[in-house]
């Protein structure tokens, strides 16, 4: 397997370990909060807000570029 085949299967990896905790995170008896919740308690503080900000950059920079 080459190296962008290795670091595309681990970016997927991430993605599906995402989807699988917000799965999780969604069913009534879990302790897990789903991704909403998670940024709303983060949006309610100037430094929550900051880093939303700059890991919504970080992403935008390495995922939406050419």
């Amino acid at each position: 397997m080459s190296s962008r085949g290795l670091t595309i299967a681990g970016y997927l990896l991430v993605v599906l370990a995402g989807v699988g905790l917000e799965l999780f995170g969604r069913r009534p008896e879990s302790r897990v909060p789903p991704l909403g919740a998670v940024l709303r308690e983060a949006m309610r503080s100037r430094p929550g807000r900051i880093g939303v900000i700059a890991a919504w950059a970080w992403i935008g920079l390495h995922f939406f570029t050419l």
